[in-house]
C-alpha cells in the first residue's frame, strides 16, 4: 500500500511540474528558461537528499565501534520515509524559486546554465537554514506591525 502511495505522489508531481511547465511556455518562457527551472528543481532536490544523508550518518566521523549502525524499527522507517519525502518536496520547491530568479536574465549558454544548476545544489543542501531564517524575518515583521498598532 505504502508503495503505491509513494507512486501516486511522484506522478502528481511530475503532473504538477509538466502543467506548470505548459502554462510557463504559453506565456511566454523559452525552453531554456523551462529546462532551467526543471535542473534547479532537480538539483535542489538533490541537495536537499545529500543534506538530509548528511544529517542521518554524521559524516564526520565513520562507525568505529559495533552496533553503532542499527535498522530502524518499521515505524521510526515510516516516519524517517515521511519526513524524507516532505524534505525534499521543500528543496523540490526552494529549487523552483531559485530557478525563476533567473528566468530571462541570462545567456542562453551551457556554461550559464551549468553554473545556475551548480548553485541549486548548495541551495538545496542548505534549504532548512533558509527556510529558518525566512519564517524568523516574516515572525519579527508580524511581531514588529503588531507591536506599531
Amino acid at each position: 500500500m505504502r508503495i503505491n502511495l509513494l507512486y501516486l505522489l511522484l506522478f502528481a508531481l511530475i503532473s504538477v511540474l509538466a502543467g506548470t511547465l505548459m502554462i510557463l511556455s504559453a506565456i511566454g518562457f523559452t525552453p531554456f528558461d523551462g529546462y532551467l527551472l526543471l535542473a534547479c528543481i532537480v538539483g535542489s532536490v538533490l541537495g536537499s537528499f545529500a543534506q538530509a544523508i548528511a544529517a542521518t550518518i554524521h559524516p564526520d566521523t565513520p562507525p568505529n565501534k559495533e552496533g553503532m549502525m542499527k535498522i530502524a524499527s518499521p515505524e521510526l522507517r515510516e516516519v524517517r520515509g515521511a519526513w524524507l519525502t516532505l524534505r525534499l518536496f521543500l528543496g523540490a520547491i526552494l529549487g523552483f524559486v531559485f530557478g525563476l530568479y533567473f528566468v530571462g536574465t541570462l545567456h542562453q549558454t551551457g556554461a550559464v546554465f551549468a553554473k545556475i544548476w551548480g548553485l541549486s545544489f548548495i541551495v538545496g543542501y542548505a534549504a532548512p537554514k533558509i527556510w529558518q531564517a525566512q519564517e524568523a524575518a516574516l515572525l519579527a515583521r508580524l511581531r514588529e506591525n503588531s507591536a506599531d498598532k
